[in-house]
């Protein structure tokens, strides 16, 4: 195998991995599905813990109420809304506020 093909194969490894943590794959193989799920919820709970920060400061800036179950919403959106390439906690914090205004679940349950 070449260096250039070989360089590929470990990066076609790396984004399965990289996908498989972050939700959005499967566990690929040769790594333990177990690890890989742990770490992928630990990842998936300090996402939760930032955005929480993140989008209660951006509500009380816009005035809005904050729910309390805010921790408990964010949880859900996170499992359905698998971090993608590129983006950071203020454009997740902007996309989970959306989702929510676009359902309009935002002010029945605040």
């Amino acid at each position: 195998m070449s260096t250039v093909d070989a360089r590929a194969d470990l990066a076609a490894r790396q984004a399965a991995l990289l996908a498989a943590l972050v939700g959005a794959g499967p566990v690929p193989d040769g790594f333990d599905a177990g690890q890989v799920r742990a770490e992928a919820g630990a990842l998936r709970a300090k996402r939760v813990r930032v955005l929480v920060r993140i989008v209660a400061a951006m509500l009380d800036d816009a005035r809005e109420p904050v729910p309390a179950d805010l921790s408990a919403r964010l949880r859900d959106w996170v499992i359905e809304h698998p971090r993608r390439t590129g983006t950071g906690f203020h454009d997740d914090a902007r996309a989970f506020l959306a989702t929510r205004r676009r359902r309009r679940r935002w002010r029945r349950s605040a």
